[in-house]
């Protein structure tokens, strides 16, 4: 759906505009488009290939010859390589152009995916770092994805600062000495993602509240697992609670990448709890069955009985 439809759907619901109008207006837009469009959109898929091509060829000679590099060398090829998908993604920006803008947001994406190697080679060939060495590479790709969202707020850019965050809590568990607490760490990320984006901090919205529910249910997941070691009754409840939280979420904020998180996360953690204290016998489950059925059965019956009501209450 296009920046277009999305507005037209927005200003349709909110009583600004008619279907009708939001019709014509569509059709107007579509009428005036330059024909050469296809041109610039066919320059794009080759940039792409271009850009595939350059990346599958630097990872084979890397591959072949990265051992044998000193390790100035490799810091010198990782900076030079990123800093030309850098300055790439500058030079062909432009206000208003869609294709340059989404050539922009890619190669940037690409360049803080070089940052964060290059952060990786510092901080274990050249600090010799043992303990930690992620919370390094976390906070330099935290702050250059932070610089490049700060410039671009695209989702490929928030998702790259998303990245930076998601060492950094490896680090911080890594010095913290225990598995767990990189399950907390990034469950505190999460939740703070959402808060951040519900308060339209972080933008898209829909782009943050997805990475928001990815760290709030994968972090009581790692707790519940202890990174597959020994399961938690403590990060089972936690992941229920965040699953119904993000539920709950859908509906006051009307978002439906929510409702589809939250739901996957309550399936999973229902078979977790299933799988872990009721595999046993067959009266748990079945118990459990009996029980979701009827609480489906429920809310179905709550809709429809809703939105029978409205007319009446309009009347």
């Amino acid at each position: 759906m296009s920046d277009l439809d999305r507005m037209l759907e927005r200003w349709t619901a909110a009583g600004l505009i008619t279907a009708d109008q939001a019709r014509a207006i569509r059709a107007t837009e579509k009428r005036d488009r330059p024909a050469s469009r296809a041109i610039p959109s066919i320059a794009e898929v080759i940039a792409y290939v271009g850009a595939i091509f350059a990346l599958s060829s630097v990872g084979f000679i890397a591959s072949e010859v990265w051992e044998d590099l000193a390790v100035g060398a490799q810091v010198g090829l990782i900076a030079l390589v990123t800093g030309l998908f850098w300055l790439c993604g500058w030079w062909i920006q432009g206000e208003g152009n869609p294709v340059r803008e989404r050539l922009a947001t890619v190669l940037w994406f690409i360049s803080a995916g070089g940052f964060g190697w290059l952060a990786d080679v510092v901080a274990s060939d050249v600090l010799d770092v043992d303990n930690g060495y992620a919370l390094i590479i976390g906070l330099a790709l935290s702050l250059y994805a932070g610089l490049l969202y700060n410039l671009r707020r695209t989702p490929l850019q928030q998702i790259a600062l998303a990245g930076g965050v998601g060492f950094v809590c490896a680090g911080l568990s890594d010095i913290l000495g225990g598995d767990e607490w990189f399950g907390v760490l990034l469950w505190l990320a999460g939740a703070g993602w959402i808060a951040l984006t519900r308060e339209e901090v972080l933008t898209p919205r829909r782009t943050g509240f997805a990475l928001g529910a990815v760290g709030v249910l994968v972090g009581a997941e790692a707790i519940a697992l202890n990174f597959f070691d020994s399961p938690d009754a403590i990060g089972l409840i936690l992941g229920l609670a965040s699953a119904a939280a993000l539920l709950y979420m859908s509906v006051s904020l009307s978002e439906m990448v929510l409702l589809g998180f939250g739901t996957v996360g309550l399936l999973v953690f229902v078979l977790h709890i299933i799988g872990e204290y009721l595999a046993d016998g067959l009266g748990g489950p079945i118990a459990l069955l009996i029980a979701g059925v009827a609480l489906l059965l429920v809310a179905l019956i709550a809709v429809r009985l809703k939105d029978r009501a409205k007319p009446e209450q309009v009347g």
